[in-house]
């Protein structure tokens, strides 16, 4: 019987402690139908992770900018960490300042060729729902531009949906704590 409850005290901490570490969740906000300021397109999604409420990485993004009326935007396709497609971004992360520093969350992607586009996707929180769309001016805003281009387009409308996805490991974990109550209950 001792040897019964240690095992089961045991599960028990390792659920706890497992629990009481940072807690990681996955986010995805995936847009369509958005534009640019000059008419031009924005779809895609971009997924990150967040370590205890705060975003930490990005995983994955596809994200397709189109041609707009000004010249200087031909459109790109934004790829990193898709499955069966080769990267287009070389350096993307997350920032938490906008670019007159407001606070905020952004995620950067610069291109990978010549010449570089820069994208930066900006939201409030750390489970995006939508981005921000605003003037340039204001700093609250999602824009591109590319280097040797003097214009930035900023964001004119944009729908989004996004929720959190449970870590693989926080659900193994729950499903064996519960596997070894019921296994530990059938041997009584």
């Amino acid at each position: 019987m001792k040897t019964k409850t240690t095992f089961l005290l045991g599960i028990l901490t390792a659920i706890f402690v497992a629990s009481a570490e940072a807690q990681y969740t996955t986010n995805t906000l995936s847009f369509a139908g958005a534009s640019w300021n000059d008419g031009g397109s924005l779809d895609g999604y971009f997924t990150i992770e967040d370590n205890g409420g705060t975003p930490d990485a990005v995983l994955s993004l596809d994200v397709t900018t189109g041609n707009g009326t000004s010249d200087s935007f031909i459109g790109f396709n934004y790829i990193f960490n898709v499955d069966g497609q080769a990267d287009t971004v070389g350096t993307h992360g997350i920032d938490r300042f906008q670019n007159l520093g407001n606070t905020a969350n952004e995620l950067y992607m610069f291109s990978l060729g010549s010449p570089t586009y820069w994208l930066f996707l900006d939201w409030q929180g750390s489970s995006p729902t939508s981005l921000y769309v605003g003037t340039i001016a204001g700093g609250e805003y999602s824009s591109e531009n590319y280097a040797g281009s003097p214009g930035i387009r900023g964001l004119n409308n944009e729908g989004g949906s996004a929720g959190p996805v449970p870590e693989p490991s926080t659900l193994a974990l729950a499903g064996l704590g519960g596997l070894s109550l019921l296994l530990f209950r059938r041997r009584k």
